[in-house]
């Protein structure tokens, strides 16, 4: 029950009370019925304040109610004043047929709104706003609440009525103007839409939304140099906005600036390696200036990590059929499978950057109205699961998984976002049958196998775990990912030779692989053998992620199994600094002080690896005791 419904049971206990809350009482007048809002207001706030665990929107509602309350209020006692004979109250009949006018009348009416949409009556509560605005015309805030209770309720044309007004009224309101562009945009009036946004840049040419939405639009007009002139003057300002960074890259790369493009995505993605839509920008620019092998590699990352990725995969057959080479172009349009969800990808786009960018409220509000405008788009439904999924909302997660219909080539995703759920609820076994049954639906996609093996592993479940990726590999042989992970396992059940072979596999199927590099190097190091081999895969790893700490670290591990301890101690101070709290980073780096006879340093860092929580406290303990004696005989340094 909300706040508001914990506020009302008291009037519907006491149903005098309750007609009181709504109907002026008899035997009052006017002031009397301020001093009554005054105690009611104070009652609210009262309850705001003791409730901590209210959710956020309801706690703003009733504080405006409050404040609402509160300026109507403002000014009246607590008991009834004395009334001089010259005005003597009207007859109680009389006061009845209009107890309340204007501003009186709306706030009361407002009150009455909202205590019936916190009780789920929304068509009540609807005509109580109605008759508000009513009683108020001129109020630009209750026109703007009319209008998003229409636009709630699907009535676009009621709500653009009613914002339009509140705009007139109030044409300072940067809110207004933003909920009107999106309107205009809405009903593909996108000339509108601008000038809207393009009034809100005049109030405040800092509103990152309004900015990126005006140059978008621009940009679906064509109009680049001007979206290009209004992102590049906000990014003055503003450098570390990477959003505005890939727009301004878009424009670049429109405007065939492709040098200035270049590096811009360049400098999104050594931010963002994973932001998908500027790696496909990108390997369109090295496809327009002639650059096939970059693109290429750019297309084969993005199918490493995601392959039912069907844009990709398109783009990439297309691209081998500009080169004549029809067998392969042959071969990935035949994995793409027969979608009929296109139409809406520009809208998509910009929600999966909120999502990429962690910005997941904004990519709620585009999916759900994309959801409303196409509820069979499963990729929509999808994709806005996953956004409610990363909020910890379990139940509109899985609603909106729930939607994907079965049809739909997102439908396995769906499936095994069903089985995260169920594990992060703390069911393991369920979220394993949940990825067994949606193996059983799409058994030659080799996701299934990733996830189910993943469960397993998290359980410490090793030998099912290694049985289920194998499973995998026996439908997809050639699926790094695969390989990748069930060298993971191996090496938890003590097979490292057999999982040095499945990295290896894993590596010759995806040759820029930074983290199988990095795992298969640390490995070789770790068991102090084929070492130059574990060097090379480490800096290779080092060229694709240069400010990596895990990577850094197992350098300097390198070096260390090598003896060359001067190197080690600087890899691994590097390391420290980029990842101060992991403990086996810090004993590594224990490790390098102790081989130099650095004792004091030796100690400080083997303390530090025992407060940072080492798994194996036992070993760090006894280096430390040992640094700590040879510290006190004055050894080293």
């Amino acid at each position: 029950m909300s706040l508001a419904g914990d506020l009302g049971q008291e009037y519907r206990e006491n149903p005098s009370q309750e007609q009181c809350l709504f109907t002026p009482r008899k035997g009052f007048d006017w002031t009397d019925e301020m001093c009554y809002v005054t105690i009611l207001a104070r009652k609210l706030m009262t309850s705001i304040t003791r409730a901590s665990s209210l959710p956020m929107p309801s706690v703003v509602r009733l504080l405006s109610l409050a404040a609402l309350l509160a300026a109507l209020s403002s000014g009246c006692a607590l008991t009834r004043p004395a009334v001089s004979a010259d005005r003597a109250p009207a007859p109680a009949a009389a006061r009845q047929e209009n107890p309340l006018s204007g501003k009186g009348e709306a706030y009361y009416r407002f009150l009455k709104f909202s205590y019936l949409l916190d009780h789920d009556r929304e068509e009540d509560a609807l005509v109580e706003l109605e008759r508000a605005v009513a009683a108020d015309p001129e109020s630009s805030e209750l026109l703007a609440e009319l209008s998003a209770f229409y636009l709630r309720q699907g009535n676009r044309e009621a709500a653009l009525a009613a914002l339009q007004r509140a705009a007139e009224l109030d044409p300072t309101s940067v809110e207004n103007h933003m909920l009107l562009a999106g309107l205009y945009a809405s009903f593909n009036k996108a000339d509108r839409a601008i000038a809207e946004y393009q009034e809100v840049v005049k109030l405040n040419p800092d509103h990152q939304k309004a900015v990126l939405n005006l140059a978008s639009l621009y940009g679906a007009q064509g109009e680049y140099t001007k979206a290009y002139e209004l992102l590049e003057g906000y990014i003055r300002r503003h450098s570390e906005n990477i959003l505005a960074s890939y727009y301004l890259a878009r424009m670049a790369l429109e405007l065939k600036k492709y040098p200035e493009a270049e590096q811009l995505y360049l400098t999104v993605l050594s931010q963002r390696p994973n932001f998908e839509m500027a790696l496909f920008d990108l390997a369109y620019l090295y496809e327009a200036t002639d650059r096939v092998p970059e693109a290429e590699s750019i297309y084969r990352k993005i199918l490493a990590a995601d392959g039912g990725n069907e844009q990709a995969r398109s783009r990439l057959g297309d691209l081998y059929l500009r080169q004549e080479n029809y067998r392969g172009a042959l071969e990935e349009f035949q994995k793409v499978l027969d979608s009929k969800e296109r139409g809406v990808e520009l809208q998509l786009k910009v929600a999966l950057i909120h999502l990429e960018l962690g910005e997941f409220d904004q990519a709620i509000e585009l999916l759900e109205g994309m959801a409303a405008a196409h509820p069979e788009n499963g990729q929509i439904h999808y994709y806005l699961g996953a956004a409610y999924l990363e909020k910890q909302d379990f139940g509109r997660a899985q609603r909106e998984f729930d939607k994907v219909p079965e049809q739909s080539s997102y439908a396995l995703r769906a499936a095994l976002q069903r089985a995260v759920i169920a594990e992060k609820k703390g069911d393991p076994q369920a979220a394993i049958e949940l990825t067994r049954q949606a193996i059983e639906r799409h058994p030659r996609d080799a996701e299934g196998y990733l996830y189910l093996g993943g469960f397993y592993e998290a359980a410490k479940r090793f030998p099912e775990a290694a049985a289920a990726l194998r499973e995998g590999l026996a439908v997809a042989p050639d699926n790094p990912r695969l390989h990748f992970r069930l060298g993971t396992v191996l090496d938890k059940m003590g097979e490292r030779q057999e999982c040095i072979r499945q990295m290896e596999k894993a590596i010759a199927l995806d040759p820029n692989d930074a983290v199988a590099l990095n795992y298969l190097g640390y490995t070789l190091a770790d068991m102090g053998i084929r070492l130059e081999d574990a060097e090379d895969y480490i800096k290779r790893a080092l060229v694709v992620r240069p400010d990596d700490g895990y990577i850094t670290d197992s350098l300097g591990w390198v070096y260390f199994k090598l003896g060359r301890y001067e190197d080690a101690l600087i890899w691994l101070m590097k390391a420290t600094e980029t990842l101060p709290d992991d403990p086996v980073i810090t004993e590594h780096l224990g490790d390098a002080y102790r081989a130099l006879g650095r004792w004091r340093e030796a100690e400080g860092s083997y303390e530090r690896a025992l407060q940072l929580g080492s798994e194996d406290r036992e070993r760090v303990q006894a280096k430390l005791e040992e640094a700590r004696k040879k510290a006190r005989e004055g050894k080293g340094d």
